[in-house]
């Protein structure tokens, strides 16, 4: 079982909350185990996936927009993170990289 942040930013629209909703209920669903989610757009989960599995997963359940933001990383493991609609794509490669 590995720990994963998660993180996203979903962008403005009539159905801003019903996307929020979804997103949060796919993410607990996901999740193999605990979930903590006490600040804003940020999730701590244990998952026996890898982080795209996690990221699909979630993705599957969830109707995102363009403009919406969604972040996957793998805390267990330096090298496994997952994203969807980044548009500093390079430079957060370029940091996560470092890890």
């Amino acid at each position: 079982m590995a720990l994963f942040a998660i993180s996203f930013m979903l962008e403005d629209g009539s159905d801003y909350n019903d996307r929020l909703a979804t997103l949060v209920k796919a993410i607990e669903e996901a999740a193999d185990g605990d979930v903590w989610s006490e600040t804003a757009s940020f999730f701590l989960v244990t998952s026996t996936k890898n982080s795209a599995n996690l990221k699909d997963e979630i993705m599957a359940s969830v109707g995102l927009q363009d403009g919406d933001v969604l972040l996957v990383i793998n805390l267990s493991k330096t090298k496994g993170h997952s994203t969807h609609g980044l548009s500093k794509k390079t430079l957060f490669k370029k940091l996560i990289d470092q890890r």
